[in-house]
């Protein structure tokens, strides 16, 4: 019998990242205005988010994404002569469990799972909260395993994040898709040997210094359809 050829490029995981590229981050918006916050700095706040936990990461400490959240957004209050209390800031986290996936996203996911593709999220936030997403979305039965860097101790872009999340998944870097709307995100996914699909609807445009991704659309359909199953 002859044995069947395995194509070279073939994908058998698809990794989503969770923040942006799976979920809006419109709730947070409604809640800065509803605490006098103009909704544009729910973007500035997240983007210091990942910059201080960057930063932890290259000196070695490993501060989890809440931790910093929490001490970035006082930031933003008093940065904007706005009053706050502990409660407020409670208030915003606990909207991270309340964000709507993307459309595309449901679609892409159900076409992956048609054609037997394995599912993962990886993301710098936590796993319980991005079970709580994928439920209250009713996506969860279309994902495999959810990934956290709180398990690994370092943040993305890590070259070690991926390679640890592809070998929990038991399938080599070179057969897997990192489906992000980051650049650095697709970068450290590239530097760990991962092909990469670039979601360009909110930064627009990849960094020159940055590696080619593999695949580029504005959403992760326009991604999908490219795909060779």
């Amino acid at each position: 019998m002859q044995k069947k050829k395995i194509k070279p490029n073939k994908i058998d995981l698809v990794i989503f990242d969770v923040n942006q590229t799976m979920f809006s981050l419109n709730a947070l918006k409604v809640k800065f205005k509803e605490f006098r916050l103009k909704q544009s700095l729910v973007n500035s706040w997240f983007l210091s988010v990942l910059k201080e936990g960057f930063s932890n990461s290259l000196s070695q400490k490993f501060v989890n994404f809440k931790t910093i959240g929490k001490n970035e957004l006082i930031k933003i209050f008093l940065q904007n002569n706005t009053p706050y209390n502990n409660k407020t800031i409670n208030s915003i986290f606990e909207e991270f469990g309340n964000l709507k996936v993307h459309p595309d996203i449901k679609i892409s996911l159900k076409y992956l799972k048609k054609n037997k593709i394995k599912i993962a999220t990886l993301t710098n936030g936590s796993v319980s909260n991005t079970k709580l997403l994928l439920k209250k979305n009713n996506i969860n039965n279309f994902i495999d395993r959810c990934f956290s860097i709180n398990s690994f101790k370092m943040w993305k872009p890590s070259k070690e994040v991926y390679l640890q999340t592809c070998e929990k998944m038991k399938i080599k870097p070179e057969r897997t898709l990192m489906i992000a709307a980051h650049g650095w995100d697709i970068n450290g996914a590239k530097l760990a040997g991962l092909k990469t699909a670039y979601i360009t609807k909110y930064e627009k445009k990849l960094s020159d210094f940055y590696y080619r991704p593999d695949y580029v659309g504005k959403d992760s359909r326009e991604i999908i359809k490219k795909l060779d199953f």
